[in-house]
């Protein structure tokens, strides 16, 4: 199937098309610089580019299910030129008139009787497979006849239409494509989630009935694995909850005591199932920044910490000259509480983004794409025996107060 095909063929119902649009510019006022160029270098009056209705749909940005599909010309200022461009999207052909008032067909038009155009010359933007997609066209006040040198820019500039439609079509196709695959992941998450649930409950009422090492060992160890399970599935819902578009809304000016508030909050149950203790500083500083996206790098960051087994777990902040510095510290936990050195530098490695080797884990994952987007670094400090310290370095123009 080719690309022009794939216009027409992802769906019967024009509304299952309608995506939100690649920019806020209505894809009629997409090529307005193409067409004020090909304006100058023909010497026209007027030029225009008319889409198929299909095509308008596809683009159109939030469409209601019912609504009509958009067929207004290109320039809502400019000449009604449906009857004749029409025909060259309908024909899939050129049509140039030297002179409108003599055709006769086109002689009683409005865009003659009224406007005065004399000429026109149309030709149609079409898809890899021959299907014409739109049309665009010159009109001028005079009759005339394109040179050769004319009519090979006026060919130009609908190879150049043709392929600017054609990578904005990609362009809407891929992010459509991420919103279904976050609108999957949320379902496939939800949907494991209850039978892990019921799985790591059931598991915990065993272990209270069973009486021998071995299967209180083995118990034991399901039932981690099943908490972890349970752990990675909510990570990765709370990162595919949102639209990747919807990460980059604007920030406001948020007091850092509510976000921690809200951290205390929100891992006091998995806390409370690891037997850690959580400890977050009072503070009164404000931040101008995104409060969930900062929340879930927070949240990502002390559900590593229990994956290491620590038993203390500090969120605190501190100034220096640079800015502002978030400290998650984990303690406890062991041998598992930090990492050697070879694993230490592979992480600092991916952090810094110089060498991605797959080190960070998940949760640690998901917590450096927040801050990115958020434009804070994300480092690591660690040491075996003691524990690791994940530290968010927020820059200082981003301190309200």
């Amino acid at each position: 199937m080719t690309t022009g095909d794939r216009f027409f063929s992802q769906s019967g119902n024009l509304a299952d098309l309608a995506v939100a649009s690649v920019t806020n510019t209505a894809l009629r006022h997409a090529f307005d610089d193409l067409l004020d160029g090909l304006k100058r270098s023909l010497d026209v009056a007027y030029a225009q580019l008319t889409f198929d209705p299909q095509v308008s749909a596809w683009f159109a940005r939030e469409r209601a299910p019912d609504a009509p599909p958009e067929t207004a010309p290109a320039n809502d200022d400019g000449p009604d030129l449906t009857v004749v461009c029409r025909q060259v999207i309908a024909h899939s052909t050129p049509i140039e008139v030297t002179d409108l008032a003599r055709h006769p067909v086109f002689a009683d038009e409005p865009f003659v009787t009224e406007a005065g155009y004399r000429f026109y010359s149309g030709l149609p933007l079409l898809s890899d497979s021959g299907r014409a997609l739109g049309a665009l066209c010159v009109l001028d006040t005079r009759p005339r006849v394109l040179t050769d040198t004319e009519r090979a820019s006026l060919h130009g500039a609908v190879r150049q239409a043709s392929i600017q439609l054609e990578l904005r079509r990609a362009l809407e196709s891929a992010r459509r494509a991420n919103r279904y695959r976050s609108r999957l992941n949320v379902l496939a998450t939800r949907g494991f989630r209850g039978p892990l649930t019921t799985i790591t409950t059931v598991l915990g009422e065993l272990a209270s009935f069973t009486h021998s090492d071995d299967e209180k060992e083995l118990l034991a160890l399901a039932l981690d694995a099943a908490r972890t399970l349970e752990t990675d599935f909510r990570q990765v819902a709370d990162a595919t909850a949102e639209e990747a578009d919807q990460d980059l809304q604007p920030s406001a000016q948020v007091p850092l005591s509510g976000v921690f508030n809200d951290l205390a909050h929100s891992m006091s149950l998995p806390m409370r199932v690891h037997g850690t203790r959580l400890e977050v500083e009072a503070t009164d500083v404000v931040l101008r920044t995104n409060a969930p996206l900062l929340l879930r790098a927070l949240c990502s960051l002390v559900r590593v910490a229990l994956e290491r087994r620590a038993t203390l777990v500090c969120v605190q902040c501190t100034h220096d000259a640079d800015g502002l510095q978030l400290s998650v510290r984990a303690r406890g936990g062991g041998d598992r509480s930090g990492m050697n050195d070879r694993d230490a530098r592979g992480v600092a490695e991916d952090l810094a983004g110089l060498n991605p080797n797959g080190s960070l884990g998940l949760g640690t994952s998901i917590a450096k794409r927040s801050c990115d987007v958020l434009g804070y670094q994300l480092l690591v400090e660690t040491a075996l025996d003691i524990g690791s310290d994940y530290l968010i370095r927020i820059p200082a123009a981003q301190i309200v107060r």
